[in-house]
């Protein structure tokens, strides 16, 4: 193995771990094994400047893109692969174990859902869920050689088994109840929650015993490509009215209980709720 192509791994993690304050080693272990390139059009690449502006590699020379930067899949679209170093203080939020079965929605080119499956090892499992059959196709690709990875097409219509994590790299307007009842006690979710220009909020949810109600944070501000069929015209226009709602950050809850409109509702739909309010069950939702 050539000493230079080791190097350049080492550095990206290194990197990666400096930008992203990144401590897990299970996840810097993982983006070290997992070859960034096989994941991306061929060189020379797009990459996405920290202003958000494209500007192009000089040749394909594989180092341009072992680095905490986005890489364009499609820039007619906005479409990106992401920089791993902000996705990768996501996935430590998510907190992935050995043996976890994940449920990764936008799997793109399928990268992320590598890395995943290589931090949930061969007794877990990653259902890569891309609705973009082109998109789908290059990942099932792409994925072959980890035969944990399921590649699928619509997230919000396949058949889900027990999850422990839910990872959305698609923005959506709207809560899919499916997911959320396929949390097991304890499972994570990480939904960048946005509205019509495609910035919200990224949140972290945790499922306890007491289903209705689930622990919520808003972690960072986001901008994100949308999840198709997530993203009803009704709910982005309340979505977009709660964005300018400053208590974002004091959200505390996911509510899945059926409730008339109330003060400490930040964003209030039919089938769920996002909450300010402490939850009846605290101290009694152990599992």
């Amino acid at each position: 193995m050539d000493g230079a192509w080791v190097d350049e791994r080492v550095y990206y993690t290194k990197e990666l771990a400096v930008h992203g304050g990144l401590r897990s080693s299970a996840l810097l272990r993982a983006f070290s094994a997992v070859p960034r390139e096989r994941f991306l059009p061929p060189g020379p690449w797009i990459l996405e400047a920290s202003d958000g502006s494209y500007y192009s590699t000089e040749d394909d020379d594989v180092g341009h893109v072992l680095h905490a930067v986005g890489v364009a899949i499609d820039v007619t679209r906005h479409l990106n692969s992401a920089n791993p170093a902000t996705v990768g203080r996501t996935l430590e939020a998510a907190k992935i174990e050995g043996g976890d079965t994940i449920l990764h929605v936008g799997a793109g080119l399928g990268y992320f859902s590598a890395v995943m499956a290589e931090m949930v090892g061969p007794s877990g499992r990653v259902i890569a869920a891309e609705v973009d059959p082109d998109l789908r196709a290059q990942a099932r690709a792409n994925l072959a050689p980890w035969t944990n990875v399921e590649v699928v097409g619509d997230a919000l219509t396949c058949p889900l088994p027990p999850l422990d994590v839910v990872f959305s790299s698609a923005g959506v307007a709207d809560v899919p109840q499916g997911w959320v009842k396929a949390l097991r006690p304890g499972g994570r979710m990480i939904l960048p929650i946005t509205g019509s220009l495609d910035g919200g909020f990224l949140f972290r949810f945790e499922r306890a015993a007491e289903m209705s109600w689930l622990s919520a944070e808003a972690r960072s501000f986001v901008r994100f490509f949308p999840c198709q069929g997530a993203r009803s015209i009704g709910q982005l226009t309340a979505l977009d009215k709660a964005i300018a709602d400053p208590r974002a950050n004091l959200v505390r809850h996911l509510r899945l209980d059926h409730h008339e409109f109330e003060s400490q509702c930040w964003l209030h739909n039919d089938d769920w709720c996002l909450s300010t309010r402490d939850s009846p069950h605290e101290g009694a939702d152990q599992f």
